[in-house]
């Protein structure tokens, strides 16, 4: 698994949840990650920074 990503990437937290795409590696090492949440017919765009430890590529077929 790579522990460096770039800008596109699909990713999942080592820990599980859903996959997110990279938009950003900071120079402090943090990737920012985009995401949507949904709940009923409402998809809601999240995001937050990850460090690469805290992260995998995720398998692009699901």
């Amino acid at each position: 698994m790579p522990n460096s990503f770039k800008t596109g990437d699909v990713v999942r937290l080592k820990s599980g949840g859903p996959k997110m795409t990279i938009s950003d590696g900071a120079a402090s090492g943090i990737f920012m990650c985009h995401w949507f949440n949904r709940e009923g017919d409402v998809w809601t765009p999240q995001h937050a920074g990850f460090k690469p430890d805290q992260l995998v590529a995720a398998d692009q077929s699901d």
